[in-house]
C-alpha cells in the first residue's frame, strides 16, 4: 500500500506537464538508455546549451566574488586566492568554448562533469585554505560564503533535463566534495551542524533532482503528442506531413511506386449526436487498430482531420493499397452501440498512376475520392 501510494505521488509530480506519463513510459525517466533517438539528441543539445551559458556566467561572477576577499582575508593572503579565481575562471571560460563543439549525450556529460567538477574543485581548495592558514587571518565570513558553493551547485542542477540516474550521480558528487571538505577538521567538527547541513544538501538534492527529471517528462510528452495523436496513437497530422515528404521524395527519386488512402469513416457525427463523443472517441480507436492490423510492415496510419485516416504505403502500387483495403473491409472496422458495423468511404490514389509532382497533389486525389465514395452512399471503396 505504501509503495503504492509513493508510485502515485511520484507519477502526479511530473504528469501534469501536458499529459500523463504512461506507465510503460516511466523508463525514460530512470534512464537514458531508454529514450528514442529524438529525445536523446534533443535533451544532449539542452544540456549542452545550459552549460555554456552558466560557464559563462560563473567565468563572470567567479572574479567578482574576489570582492567579498577584500573585507574576509588579510592583506597577505589576498594574493593567492586572486590567482585561484583567475583559475577558476579561465576553467569556466574553457568549458564555454570547448562546449560550443559538443553534441551527442557522451558530449553532455563531458560538459556536464567539466562544469560541476571545476565548483567542487575550487570548494575543496577554498576549505582547505580556510582550515590552514585560519591563524593567519581567514576570518568565519570567508569560510561562511564558500560553504554556500555547494547549494549554488545543486540549484544550478535543477537547470538540466536528467533522468534520475544522471541527476543522482551530480548529487553524490556534490555531497562528496562537502563531505571531503570537512576531512580536515574531523576531530574538532560541529557533528550536529555537519548533519544539519548535510540533511539541507539532500533536500535541495531531492528537490533539484524532481525538477530535472520532470523535465524530461514535460520535453517527452511534448515528442510524444507532437509525433503522435493523443486519442489514437496513430500518427500526427504535423508528423505525417513530414514522413509523408520523405517518403515522397524517396520514391520519385527511386522510381518507386508509393500509394495513400484516406479513410473516411461514415456518419460519425450521428454517432457523437446519437451516442455522445465517449463512444465516438471509443469508435475511433476501434478503427484505429483494426487500420494497424490490416497494414504492413513499414506502412504509415496518419490521423489526418478529426474523422479521416491517412494511409501511406511505400512501395505499394494501386493494385496492392486496394488489395490492402479490401483486408481491412474483409476484418471489419468494428461495431456501434447498437450493434451495427461500422463502415466508410476510401478514397486511394498512387504517385505513379495519378502523375503526382508532389504529395499534396496524391493526398487531394484520394481525399476526392473518399468525398465521391461518402456521396454515393458509403460503405465503398473508389481507387480511381
Amino acid at each position: 500500500m505504501l509503495k503504492q501510494g509513493i508510485a502515485r505521488l511520484w507519477t502526479q509530480a511530473w504528469s501534469s506537464v501536458l499529459s500523463e506519463i504512461r506507465a510503460n513510459e516511466r523508463g525514460v525517466l530512470y534512464r537514458a538508455g531508454a529514450q528514442t533517438m529524438r529525445l536523446t539528441t534533443r535533451r544532449s543539445a539542452i544540456i549542452v546549451a545550459r552549460v555554456r551559458l552558466l560557464a559563462a556566467a560563473f567565468a563572470l561572477l567567479t572574479p567578482l566574488w574576489g570582492i567579498v576577499d577584500l573585507w574576509t582575508l588579510a592583506p597577505a593572503l589576498r594574493l593567492e586566492m586572486a590567482a585561484v579565481r583567475v583559475l577558476a575562471s579561465v576553467a569556466f571560460a574553457a568549458i564555454l568554448v570547448l562546449a560550443e563543439r559538443m553534441h551527442t549525450l557522451r558530449d553532455a556529460y563531458r560538459s556536464l562533469g567539466l562544469l560541476f567538477a571545476v565548483p567542487c574543485a575550487f570548494f575543496l581548495y577554498c576549505s582547505l585554505y580556510a582550515a590552514q592558514h585560519h591563524a593567519e587571518g581567514v576570518f568565519d565570513g570567508f569560510a561562511v560564503g564558500y560553504a554556500y558553493l555547494p547549494f549554488i551547485m545543486l540549484g544550478a542542477l535543477a537547470v538540466f533535463p536528467l533522468t534520475l540516474a544522471e541527476s543522482g550521480v551530480l548529487v553524490a558528487l556534490v555531497l562528496f566534495a562537502q563531505a571531503a571538505a570537512w576531512l580536515p577538521g574531523l576531530a574538532t567538527q560541529s557533528w550536529p551542524s555537519a548533519l544539519g547541513a548535510i540533511g539541507a544538501l539532500a533536500m535541495l538534492g531531492a528537490v533539484a533532482m524532481l525538477a530535472a527529471v520532470s523535465q524530461i517528462g514535460f520535453l517527452y510528452v511534448m515528442f510524444r503528442e507532437g509525433l503522435h495523436d493523443n486519442l489514437t496513437g496513430g500518427y500526427s497530422r504535423r508528423a505525417g506531413e513530414e514522413l509523408l515528404d520523405l517518403q515522397f521524395t524517396w520514391c520519385r527519386r527511386s522510381q518507386a511506386d508509393l500509394s495513400v488512402a484516406i479513410v473516411a469513416p461514415d456518419d460519425f457525427q450521428r454517432l457523437n449526436e446519437r451516442y455522445g463523443y465517449e463512444a465516438g472517441d471509443a469508435a475511433l480507436r476501434g478503427v484505429t487498430q483494426r487500420l494497424h492490423d490490416s497494414m504492413r510492415a513499414g506502412d504509415i496510419l496518419v490521423r489526418w482531420t478529426g474523422n479521416e485516416f491517412l494511409a501511406v504505403m511505400p512501395l505499394a502500387s494501386r493494385a496492392q493499397a486496394a488489395a490492402a483495403v479490401q483486408r481491412l473491409l474483409a476484418g471489419g472496422l468494428g461495431t456501434l452501440p447498437d450493434g451495427k458495423a461500422v463502415t466508410a468511404s476510401i478514397g486511394i490514389a498512387d504517385r505513379t498512376g495519378d502523375q503526382a509532382e508532389d504529395w499534396w497533389m496524391l493526398v487531394d486525389a484520394a481525399a476526392s475520392r473518399a468525398a465521391a465514395a461518402r456521396q454515393a452512399g458509403g460503405n465503398r471503396t473508389i481507387d480511381q
